[in-house]
């Protein structure tokens, strides 16, 4: 039987107890399935949103916190680097890195943003997005913390348009990197879940329309590797 993802509630659950579980090895598992390219990938995402040395950005669905501290370097110590997520595990490999002043992290839901309206130059997420039970209402909440003119940027997987090339790309994806995480975690079913949850994830263009129907303006998207990941770009009205 093919791999299930929990649905509702539950999968909120699942993802979070798994994400606790794998948290470890986690950048190991992106630098080999993506053979180190999320490094790059992660620090385009940065320099789209357009960081000033004094502004304040939050990275949802933060991980093991690498994104934040890109951030950090970028704000410095006149700004701020958050970094939220709902897995006290990921969260705990965050806060081990070379923590500062500037640099902040919390236990929290992505779709129930903790901070206050208006207050955020910045909001990111790498690779998290599709692993929320409702897209919508975190867009709703990205847009309502961001400052007008503030700006949302988002790297996941997208859809390959190209027939031979989406072939070669769902082969590794669905056959390969399963494999590549059960070798670091022997057993673990949880990789699985990785190339089973871009299926329902939203296509680059209906992305880009739930944007625009959240209210962002100047939506854009960047491809890589054939449209194989993809970085989204959208800005609150200012």
């Amino acid at each position: 039987m093919s791999f299930q993802i929990p649905k509702g509630n539950q999968k909120a659950d699942y993802v979070q107890n798994k994400f606790t579980d794998i948290s470890e090895k986690y950048d190991l598992f992106n630098d080999l399935f993506t053979l180190g390219m999320h490094r790059y990938w992660k620090g385009f995402l940065v320099k789209k949103t357009d960081l000033k040395s004094d502004d304040y950005a939050l990275d949802i669905c933060c991980g093991t916190g690498d994104i934040t501290d890109r951030i950090e370097k970028v704000v410095g110590s006149q700004g701020l680097a958050m970094g939220l997520d709902f897995s006290q595990g990921m969260l705990n490999i965050a806060k081990s890195r070379k923590q500062s002043a500037n640099k902040h992290f919390i236990c929290a839901s992505a779709s129930e943003i903790p901070y206050k309206n208006n207050s955020l130059h910045a909001v990111t997420v790498g690779f998290g997005l599709r692993n929320l039970v409702d897209i919508e209402s975190c867009l709703k909440e990205v847009y309502r913390v961001l400052k007008p003119g503030g700006r949302f940027v988002c790297l996941d997987v997208g859809k390959v348009k190209i027939p031979i090339v989406k072939q070669l790309f769902q082969f590794y994806f669905f056959r390969i990197v399963p494999i590549i995480g059960r070798i670091i975690y022997p057993g673990e079913e949880f990789f699985s879940y990785f190339p089973e949850s871009s299926v329902q994830y939203p296509s680059q263009e209906k992305l880009a329309g739930l944007l625009e129907k959240t209210g962002f303006i100047n939506v854009e998207y960047t491809n890589f590797y054939f449209g194989s990941t993809v970085i989204h770009y959208a800005q609150k009205k200012g």
